[in-house]
């Protein structure tokens, strides 16, 4: 029988307890998922590598990540040059990587996206720019900026 699972550390706690079953001993550990604390903390740990002003080099775009709010959620500021208001943004880790999501919502930007993944090697935020007024996706990196720009 073959399963696709996508829920990680639950999917192999039940194929141990159904083996354990197929085998004819009962397992006495139950199931369970696991606290979300860990989770929390581990992206309070990748926040800190990411708060700061980050530039995208094709344009001078500017997302400035400011505070790590509760699960997961971000205060970010975006800047083309001029603030455009952030609707919301979220950091979160998925599959080993460190994701940020943030969504545009002002004039010429109703919907617009980044879906981002932190390069450790790089030093770098990339990933899809998706301009929704166009509904064309861009290929876009970001720079840090030194402290103090």
């Amino acid at each position: 029988m073959t399963t696709t699972c996508k829920l990680g550390s639950l999917c192999v706690g039940a194929a141990l307890a159904l083996l354990a079953g197929s085998c004819g001993k009962r397992s006495e550990t139950p199931v369970t998922a696991t606290s979300a604390k860990p989770a929390t903390e581990s992206v309070a740990v990748e926040f800190g590598k990411l708060k700061g002003k980050w530039v995208r080099p094709d344009g001078g775009y500017v997302i400035d990540i400011r505070a790590l709010l509760d699960g997961g959620a971000l205060e970010v500021g975006y800047f083309n040059p001029d603030p455009i208001h952030v609707g919301k943004a979220k950091l979160y880790k998925e599959r080993g990587f460190t994701k940020l999501f943030v969504e545009l919502q002002d004039v010429n930007y109703p919907g617009s996206t980044y879906n981002l993944i932190y390069d450790t090697e790089h030093d770098l935020l990339r990933g899809v720019y998706y301009q929704a007024t166009q509904q064309v996706e861009y290929q876009i990196v970001f720079e840090r900026l030194p402290p103090g720009n």
